[in-house]
């Protein structure tokens, strides 16, 4: 390499991630953080300035964002409907409707799963595994699947809710079933299945590997489970679950290390292997309930959901390693938490949308508005420079939040 190529490989290698899509369910890498810094959190009295505002229907699915387009899910008039939007405009590129029910026990209702976008595809899933695969810039309908009528696994009282996972190229999980089902992306064929028991979550799939083996780690109604993606075998099972066994919040893993936490059975960390789960730690200082914490230099930020009592609930920094409290500051509710950089994107379940340092010394506040009004328990997410977030009756808003142009590099 020339002097001058070096010098400009290191240039590049410096310069901030302009512009980053949010593909799927927690962002980019699945994690709920994005590498994506070109964004600006000093924003004016009022707020962001907000580009547009559309209704999606009933429902609790988040954002994904790609190739200049956004899709969720909502209901309206006993039907599902998917959702693709213009990311920029907020114009209806494309929609599709299917029935269904609106399932609103304890709750609004509506579909909780997020979407997944992969390579041209768009995968979407209903709460009685109605599974639909489209042409995501046409919303030509590829494949459909239905497991409810295919496997007749017993649903939950609140159904399929986590999201379409991609485990390779040839593997599409979901969390249906005592320990999730395998589809083929590109025809919707069944790979294998785990059973009819009623044992689903609301929790996603996360994939990760244990020892040389890719593995994919299922938060069930009682168990974590580890699964082989490619044949379905169940590899382990760490208990985990009392109360309602809802269990909204993926596993956040960090090599041989997982954390799993939910409002009904507090936190806890594993040590895991390919053969067994061994626990570290377990106690009630981050019992996350609609959000998953993201992990940050060595620190868990998440909402302590305090037995669902809105009184002693807090936003946490937590110590991944240890399950210490390192702070915690109330006003947040049970709410959702995504970050890019050391910034935390906070949205509260009223709708308060902040953004907090990631910072395990302090509480450090840099940013707060009212970005949308309801009942918000549904994660936002950052792309290309905007803040997308959404409420349960279906209010969906896109806030800029890119730095002025003198500013950008």
């Amino acid at each position: 390499m020339t002097t001058s190529a070096a010098v400009t490989a290191a240039l590049l290698l410096c310069l901030p991630a302009l512009a980053t899509d949010w593909p799927s369910w927690r962002g980019p890498s699945r994690d709920g953080i994005t590498p994506e810094t070109n964004w600006s959190h000093e924003w004016p009295s009022d707020g962001p300035a907000r580009v547009w505002k559309a209704s999606v229907g009933t429902g609790f699915a988040s954002m994904v964002v790609a190739d200049g387009r956004l899709f969720t899910l909502g209901w309206d008039t006993d039907r599902d409907v998917v959702l693709c939007l213009d990311a920029a405009t907020g114009r209806t590129n494309w929609s599709f409707s299917y029935p269904e029910a609106l399932a609103n026990k304890m709750y609004e209702g509506g579909p909780n799963s997020t979407p997944l976008v992969a390579g041209d595809r768009l995968f979407t899933a209903s709460k009685t595994g109605n599974l639909h695969c489209f042409e995501a810039a046409t919303g030509k309908l590829l494949w459909n699947r239905n497991l409810k009528q295919d496997i007749d696994a017993k649903l939950s009282d609140w159904g399929v809710s986590g999201a379409p996972v991609l485990a390779d190229a040839s593997t599409l999980l979901i969390n249906y079933g005592p320990h999730g089902v395998a589809l083929g992306p590109a025809t919707g064929k069944l790979l294998w299945e785990s059973g009819t028991k009623k044992d689903m979550s609301f929790a996603a799939p996360v994939v990760t590997r244990l020892g040389d083996s890719p593995a994919a780690l299922f938060i069930m109604s009682e168990a974590l489970v580890a699964v082989d993606p490619k044949t379905g075998k169940a590899l382990w099972k760490s208990k985990f679950g009392q109360g309602y066994r809802t269990h909204c919040s993926d596993p956040v893993v960090n090599g041989d290390l997982v954390f799993i936490s939910s409002g009904d059975d507090g936190g806890e960390l594993l040590r895991v292997s390919a053969k067994s789960a061994e626990r570290v730690w377990k106690n009630r200082n981050l019992s996350t309930f609609t959000g998953t914490a993201v992990l940050i230099g060595g620190h868990l930020y998440g909402h302590e959901t305090a037995g669902y009592k809105t009184a002693n609930q807090q936003l946490r920094c937590v110590d991944f390693a240890t399950g210490e409290v390192k702070w915690g500051e109330g006003g947040f509710g049970q709410g959702s938490v995504i970050a890019a950089g050391d910034r935390l994107i906070v949205l509260s379940d009223k709708g308060e949308l902040s953004v907090v340092r990631a910072n395990p010394t302090k509480f450090e506040l840099l940013a707060r508005t009212q970005a949308i009004g309801g009942k918000c328990w549904t994660a936002p997410a950052l792309a290309n420079g905007r803040i997308y977030v959404r409420n349960a009756k279906g209010d969906l808003a896109c806030f800029d939040v890119a730095p002025p142009k003198s500013a950008s590099l």
